[in-house]
C-alpha cells in the first residue's frame, strides 16, 4: 500500500526518486581538531588494545598524536606523517597510555571517554556523536577489586570496569548527575541493598536503568533451594554479602515494573572449575600470549560443597524477574559466561566482558543484518570474537561465553551506521581482509519489528483491521486502536513495496492524535482515506501509543502529499527509530529533578505498540 490522497502516481515517483536527506538524531560530521599529545618513547601504532595486535606504524619519540580516546590502560590517536602506511594521510590505533606525554596536551585530557562521546570528537565506526542525555535514565556502577577478607584475590581490574561502565552509562544517555557509584568497602550487601532501594525512589514510571556489577561470584548451599546457588559477593564476605538472583529479583522487582528498560551486567562468574587447585593463578593471575595484563579468574569459594558446578540451581535474573510478574521484553541481562565457565579479570584493562562490550557499543559493533541500528545481540557478538581473541591458543583456559537473556533486539543508542568511517584505522598491507557478504534488505515487516521490539511490553496496546484483505484500487484501509494508558497514537506502515515507511499518522490533514485510556479510535478519519494502491502483497502496520509527544518536525521536509515518508533503508530506519524512541519534552525544565517530573507521563520515552498486517490484492 502506498497512502495517497488521489495522487498514488505522484506519490510513488516521489518514493522511487527521492533521495531522503533527513536529519538524524546523532548526525555524522567531519572529524574537528583534538586535544594534541606528542609521545614520551619511540612505540607502535597497533590496530588493537593488543600488545600482540598487528602494527600500523612504528612511531618515534615526539611524535605529535590527536587524542581521541583514553580506555583501559591504551590511548586511542590520529597520528599523520610519513610513518604511516598510508602515504601521509591520517590513519588511527592505539598506543599504551604510558608512553603519551600528557603535559603536551589540554588537562582535560583524563576526562576523555570515548571515541563517540569525547567533546571535538567523533565515532570512528559508526560515524555519530552520543545523544544528549536524559533525565530519565539511571546507572548503578559497582565494582570490587578488593574484600575484606584477605584469602579472597583481588581483582585490580575493577577500577577500570568503573570507568568503563561509566562510558557505558553516558552512551546510553545517562547523565553523569544520575550515577551512583559503590566501590571496594562501599560495596557492602547492605550497602549495595540500600542503593538498589534509594534507586527504586528515584525511578519514575517509563524510566530506563542500567545497573552494572563487577568483582567475584561465588555458590553457596541453600537448603531451601535444594541444593547450591549462585550468587554476587560484597566486600565484607559473610552471610550477609552475598546476593542470589533471587533476591536481586526481589530488590528489581519494584524498578523493573517502573521502567522501559532495565539492563544488568554481571561481569563475575560463579563456576570455580578448575581453579581451586591453582592458588597461585587466583592471587598473581597469569599471562598469555595475547596480552601483558595478568588474567584473575572472577570467582570466590565461600562453600567447598559448592566450589564446583554440582547440582547447582542455575536460574537467570530474567527468569527470577519473570516468576515475580516481569516481562523480559523489559529486561536485558548479560552475563559474563555461562554457569560452568570461568570469566576474567586483566589487571591492566579491566573485566574482559565489560571492556569489550564497552568497546563494541562506543565504536566497534557492526549492524549486521543492515536494520539501521545496533542491537545487544549484535554488541554481544562482537565483543564475544574479541574474548575468542584474547583467549586464543591459551595454555591454561578455553574463552568464556557472554550469556544475553531477556530483549537481545534492544538498542542501547540509535547509532546510525555510517557508510564509510570519517577516521579509519588501518589495517596492516599484508593481511588479507575477507570480503563480506552484503546484509539482506529488510522486508516492512521486519523495518517496523525493530521498532517494536524497543517497546514498553508494560504498556498494553491493541489494533484490529477492519478487513484483511484489500482488492487494490477498490478498497479503502482502516482500523481501531486502543491502549490501556493515555498518551499520543502514532501510525506507521511499511508499504508492499518493501521500500517505504510512512507515518501514516498524525499527518498534514489531521494532526489530533491524544488519546484516552481505554478509548476505541477509529482510523483513518473521514478528512484522509486511503486506499489500496498495490502493489500486490502484504502491508505491515506498527502501531504506537506513547506517554509524551514526538516531533515530527526533523521529517516534515520529506513527503508523500500529506504524509512523513521514510525510505526503508538503514539510513531511513536509523531515523526514524531514533526519533520514535524519544519524547519531545523530556530535555525541558519540569522534568529536571525527581521532585519536578512526579511521575509526570510527559518526561517519559515509553511506548505501548503493537503490530497488524493487510493483504493487498490485484
Amino acid at each position: 500500500m502506498q497512502p495517497t490522497t488521489d495522487m498514488p502516481k505522484f506519490a510513488r515517483a516521489l518514493l522511487l526518486a527521492a533521495s531522503l536527506g533527513l536529519v538524524p538524531v546523532a548526525q555524522a560530521e567531519p572529524a574537528t581538531t583534538g586535544q594534541v599529545v606528542s609521545l614520551l618513547r619511540a612505540s607502535e601504532l597497533r590496530a588493537d588494545k593488543l600488545a600482540a595486535a598487528p602494527a600500523v606504524a612504528s612511531l618515534s619519540a615526539g611524535a605529535a598524536l590527536r587524542l581521541l580516546s583514553v580506555e583501559g590502560g591504551w590511548a586511542l590517536v590520529e597520528v599523520q606523517g610519513s610513518a604511516t602506511p598510508a602515504q601521509g594521510k591520517a590513519v588511527s590505533g592505539w598506543v599504551r597510555a604510558g608512553s603519551v606525554n600528557w603535559q603536551a596536551g589540554s588537562s582535560v585530557a583524563s576526562t576523555l571517554t570515548s571515541g563517540r562521546q569525547a567533546s571535538g570528537n567523533i565515532a570512528l565506526t559508526l560515524g555519530v556523536r552520543s545523544l544528549p542525555a536524559r533525565v530519565n535514565r539511571h546507572a548503578l556502577i559497582i565494582g570490587i577489586g578488593r574484600y575484606a577478607d584477605p584469602h579472597t584475590p583481588s581483582l585490580p581490574g575493577t577500577k577500570l570496569d568503573k570507568e568503563s561502565a561509566t562510558q557505558m552509562a553516558t552512551a546510553m544517555q545517562v547523565p553523569a548527575s544520575n550515577i551512583r557509584y559503590l566501590q571496594d568497602e562501599q560495596a557492602t550487601g547492605n550497602a549495595i541493598r540500600q542503593a538498589l532501594q534509594e534507586l527504586t525512589d528515584r525511578v519514575q514510571d517509563g524510566d530506563r536503568v542500567f545497573i552494572h556489577y563487577s568483582g567475584h561470584g561465588t555458590r553457596y548451599n541453600d537448603p531451601a533451594a535444594g541444593g547450591c546457588v549462585e550468587a554476587l559477593l560484597a566486600y565484607e564476605g559473610g552471610p550477609s554479602s552475598v546476593i542470589t538472583n533471587h533476591e536481586m529479583a526481589d530488590l528489581l522487582k519494584t524498578i523493573t515494573n517502573r521502567t522501559d528498560k532495565l539492563f544488568v551486567m554481571y561481569d563475575a562468574c560463579h563456576s570455580g572449575g578448575v581453579v581451586q587447585a591453582a592458588s597461585s593463578v587466583r592471587t598473581r593471575g597469569f599471562g598469555n600470549n595475547n596480552d601483558e595484563g595478568l588474567l584473575r579468574p572472577k570467582f570466590a569459594s565461600i562453600s567447598e560443597e559448592c566450589g564446583r558446578p554440582v547440582n547447582v540451581k542455575t536460574r537467570n535474573l530474567v527468569v527470577e524477574a519473570a516468576t515475580k510478574g516481569a516481562l523480559p521484553q523489559d529486561i536485558i541481562h548479560i552475563s559474563a559466561s555461562q554457569d560452568n565457565e570461568i570469566s576474567f579479570d586483566d589487571e591492566q584493562k579491566g573485566g574482559l566482558a565489560t571492556q569489550y562490550m564497552r568497546d563494541c557499543m562506543l565504536r566497534d559493533a557492526k549492524d549486521l543484518d543492515n536494520s539501521g541500528a545496533i542491537s545487544m545481540d549484535e554488541i554481544r557478538q562482537c565483543a564475544q570474537a574479541k574474548i575468542d581473541k584474547r583467549m586464543a591458543n591459551d595454555a591454561h583456559y578455553k574463552p568464556h561465553h557472554l550469556v544475553l537473556n531477556g530483549n537481545a533486539a534492544f538498542v542501547p543508542a540509535w547509532f546510525g551506521q555510517a557508510a564509510v568511517a570519517s577516521v579509519a584505522v588501518a589495517a596492516p598491507a599484508a593481511a588479507p581482509v575477507a570480503s563480506t557478504p552484503p546484509a539482506r534488505p529488510l522486508t516492512g515487516e521486519q523495518a517496523l519489528r525493530q521498532m517494536f521490539d524497543q517497546r514498553d511490553a508494560k504498556r498494553r496496546v491493541q489494533v484490529s483491521m477492519g478487513k484483511s484483505r484489500l482488492k487494490i484500487g477498490q478498497d479503502a484501509f482502516d482500523f481501531a486502536v486502543q491502549s490501556d494508558r493515555a498518551g499520543y497514537l502514532y501510525v506507521a506502515l511499511a508499504g508492499s513495496d518493501n521500500q517505504s515507511l510512512y507515518m501514516l499518522f498524525p499527518n498534514d490533514l489531521d494532526g489530533n492524535n491524544k488519546l484516552e485510556a481505554g478509548q476505541q479510535l477509529l482510523l483513518p478519519r473521514p478528512s484522509w482515506r486511503v486506499k489500496a494502491a498495490g502493489p500486490a502483497g502484504s502491508d505491515n502496520l506498527l502501531v504506537m501509543v506513547a506517554d509524551a509527544p514526538r516531533d515530527l518536525s526533523a521529517l516534515a521536509g520529506n513527503k508523500a502529499g500529506p504524509f512523513v515518508v521514510s525510505l526503508n533503508d538503514p539510513k531511513g530506519r536509523a531515523q526514524l527509530g531514533a526519533l520514535m524512541t524519544t519524547s519531545q519534552t523530556a530535555g525541558n525544565p519540569n522534568c529536571a529533578g525527581a521532585a519536578a517530573r512526579n511521575n509526570d507521563p510527559q518526561c517519559s520515552d515509553a511506548y505501548g505498540a503493537a503490530m497488524a498486517s493487510v493483504e493487498e490484492i490485484n
